[in-house]
């Protein structure tokens, strides 16, 4: 039972559900008491079971352990007990365990240093019947040396503890018995002027009758033999009181501890603060007949108690989307950046507060230490308020108060302050009902705080601060880009991707590597091997790839790579022309260009009627410029373009004599069949007109485009009509500015 539980309207807020194990470790401290019972299994058969409490506080200075063993004396009534009248009970550490703190009153907390543990010993022994029956002992030194009831033995330590219970013999009852058994584990603490309730009730397995009461402790054990064994026989010495104490008054408190005899309800108020030894007694009776007696020796913790307070802890609840199935919150996040940044100026200093959440920002122009940050449209808030069981019964609304920049009904549900609980629960929760409203707004907070007034009427106020931010856009990094290989495949990846993930990529019609995989697949840099060549095997100039990518936001974007290729393309010239030189993507370098297999860059000596130009630029070449060389025949060649990487493409490129003729056959027959003006590549909207004798416009054309490299007549009227045979003049118009005229017979073979 947590004593905050008791505490009505009892607020406790989280955003997330996270389990963390505490590890207990035994830590040595002085003796605080112990008790002991029985179970009769049958024949001579009992299972007996030994529970001894010690305190594991900082003020454990010695070290004192649970011993690995319990000695247990059995005793028949005669004589003494000796060596063979003793079992030892080993210790197995899955009996030792803490226990709670509780306080018997809801107002109150205790110390933070308080710390009780508790050890089960527990075996079966054989107790053959017996006119007297069986005494079962344990003793052990010492008590805690600051108890404050107990007179000091020696001035170093109290003395040690006597835990005695009866089996009865035949002389009393030849009936099985069991002894009670106290259900509640001891009470740790008390809280000065605060009343305390405790039910120390016990339970017996016959039904036997049960009276309780408070009763002296015995002595046992002290420092010059602190594990007795064999124990001492009965009878045995109570532990001294100091005056103004005793077994019945054992503590400062008014009322004075009491235990009522019929339910075993512990009622007191302490008012001073100490540690206390105190025995509480119950007995068994059978017909009027007592059976046994059960003592549970314990030291009772008075201390100062703060008021009851509760938290207000706040941490982000992802929400699902399509197709990221695993809700991941920002500490196991990857792509986040480390300052999340907005189009209006404003940041927030998310790897800093992941790291330490004590820290304080300027939110709004607020210093504040931040609780929690979620992000409009990719997480919520969600609280829960927990009341005692005492108020369970109850219809009662909690009134949160909410104030920062966020505005209520826009940014959040306009309902979020109030927060119903229903009858018959000691929960309910209320999620913020955040939304992404679409409106850049950055950074924005709200401060969400509630006044708790407790049974005792106490008050304390609780709050916390929860930043709101706007999603964060998903930014794709490419890698740098590597080689083409010889096989035509290229290696293209992203060297980071930021935003919220894990995320969900599709990427060359695969979809792979959502958060539903193993945390430690996710990943923000990958690559992928692209078939670079086209559908005949050629290289395209540009290859576009896209990524598609999704967010633990739900959001998608698409995030293109392009690929550009230096690649040549066919082309002709005229002796003597200079054109651009024919190729994709001529800002990339290139290795060497080849013309028939012979090498024509920046040179005039290949034997070859090309000269390619190229400057220098990072080691390679960039190409410029592609010259017909002077010469009487015409040339047709495979070109040869070799990038950076080695790879090679190729085109045709002729060099063709471009002299402008005086006579041309339009009639399918000679073979002279067009009127062609070339070497007009690079200037784009030169224009040919055609004239007749009498100096009428017949015909005309231009170039629309730079690689156009050549104008062409075919004897016909622009309607389409052959123009009669005779006389012509045409007229060039290049777009440099250059006119250039001559005569022109067209004569037909009938």
């Amino acid at each position: 039972m947590n004593p905050s539980s008791l505490a009505p309207h009892f607020l406790r807020v989280t955003f997330a559900f996270c389990a963390s194990l505490l590890a207990f470790q035994v830590q040595g401290t002085h003796l605080v008491g112990g008790d002991f019972n029985y179970v009769h299994l049958g024949g001579d058969q009992y299972e007996i079971t030994l529970k001894i409490y010690r305190d594991c506080s900082p003020a454990n200075t010695n070290g004192t352990l649970f011993d690995d063993n319990v000695a247990i004396g059995l005793w028949d009534g005669t004589g003494t007990i000796e060596f063979g009248d003793v079992i030892l009970i080993p210790l197995l550490a899955a009996n030792v365990s803490g226990v709670p703190v509780e306080m018997g009153n809801p107002c109150g907390t205790p110390p933070p240093d308080l710390c009780i543990e508790q050890a089960i010993y527990t075996t079966v022994v054989t107790l053959p019947p017996n006119a007297y029956g069986w005494d079962l002992v344990y003793q052990r030194c010492c008590r805690n040396p600051t108890i404050v009831n107990l007179d000091n033995f020696g001035g170093v330590e109290n003395a040690g503890m006597t835990l005695q219970v009866h089996i009865p013999g035949t002389d009393i009852t030849t009936e099985s018995n069991s002894s009670p058994e106290f259900q509640e584990l001891p009470p740790v603490a008390m809280c000065t002027d605060l009343p305390f309730v405790w039910d120390h009730a016990a339970l017996d397995p016959d039904g036997d009758d049960l009276v309780y009461s408070l009763c002296p402790p015995k002595q046992g054990g002290d420092a010059a033999n602190a594990i007795p064994n064999p124990p001492s026989t009965p009878p045995y010495l109570d532990v001294p009181y100091l005056a103004g104490f005793s077994w019945d008054n054992p503590m400062t408190a008014d009322p004075q501890l009491a235990i009522d005899p019929v339910t075993g309800e512990l009622t007191c108020t302490p008012t001073a603060v100490g540690q206390y030894a105190i025995g509480i007694c119950v007995e068994e009776y059978r017909d009027g007949v007592l059976l046994s007696t059960v003592t549970r020796d314990f030291q009772f913790n008075v201390t100062v108690c703060e008021p009851t307070e509760f938290e207000l802890e706040a941490d982000a609840v992802p929400f699902a989307s399509a197709g990221i199935e695993v809700l991941v919150p920002y500490q196991e996040a990857v792509g986040l950046p480390d300052v999340l940044t907005y189009d209006n100026g404003e940041s927030f200093p998310m790897a800093a507060w992941l790291a330490d959440n004590d820290i304080t920002i300027d939110v709004d122009g607020t210093s504040m230490v931040v609780d929690a940050v979620v992000m409009e449209g990719c997480n919520d808030a969600r609280f829960t308020i927990e009341r005692p069981e005492s108020e369970a019964e109850l219809l009662d609304t909690t009134y949160l108060t909410l104030t920062g920049t966020a505005s209520e009904g826009l940014d959040y549900d306009q309902y979020f302050s109030q927060v119903v609980m229903l009858a018959d629960s000691t929960t309910s929760t209320i999620e913020l009902g955040l939304i992404d409203d679409g409106y850049d707004e950055g950074v924005e907070h709200l401060v969400i705080e509630c006044e708790y007034v407790n049974a005792c009427d106490q008050v304390s106020t609780t709050l916390a601060n929860v930043v709101i931010v706007d999603p964060i856009p998903i930014v794709a990094t490419p890698a740098a880009l590597g080689c083409i290989d010889p096989d035509g495949t290229q290696t293209l990846g992203y060297s980071n991707v930021t935003g919220y993930g894990p995320f969900e990529y599709t990427w060359d019609g695969r979809t792979w590597n959502n958060a539903a995989q193993p945390m430690a697949d996710w990943t923000v840099q990958f690559d992928s091997l692209f078939d670079m060549l086209d559908a005949q095997g050629q290289l395209p100039p540009a290859t576009l790839v896209e990524l598609v990518i999704e967010d633990q936001c739900g959001e998608t974007v698409i995030h293109p790579i392009e690929v550009f290729h230096p690649v040549a393309f066919d082309d002709e010239l005229c002796p003597l022309e200079i054109i651009e030189f024919p190729m994709h993507n001529d800002g990339i370098p290139v290795s060497d260009v080849l013309y028939g297999g012979v090498s024509i860059l920046n040179t005039t000596e290949s034997g070859v009627p090309l000269h390619a130009f190229a400057v220098p630029e990072e080691g390679y070449w960039r190409l410029t410029d592609l010259e017909a060389l002077d010469t009487p025949v015409a040339w047709e060649e495979t070109l040869t373009l070799i990038d950076t990487c080695g790879f090679a493409t190729e085109s045709v490129i002729r060099v063709r004599d471009c002299e402008i003729p005086n006579v041309f056959t339009p009639d399918n027959v000679t073979g002279n069949n067009l009127f062609r003006v070339r070497g007009l590549t690079g200037m784009m909207g030169s224009k040919l007109l055609i004239f007749n004798r009498y100096g009428v416009e017949v015909w005309h054309d231009e170039t629309l485009q730079d690689d156009e490299p050549e104008l062409v007549w075919d004897g016909r009227y622009m309607n389409g009509d052959d123009v009669p045979d005779g006389h012509y003049q045409w007229v060039l118009i290049r777009a440099d500015g250059v006119r250039d005229h001559g005569s022109l017979h067209v004569f037909r073979a009938r």
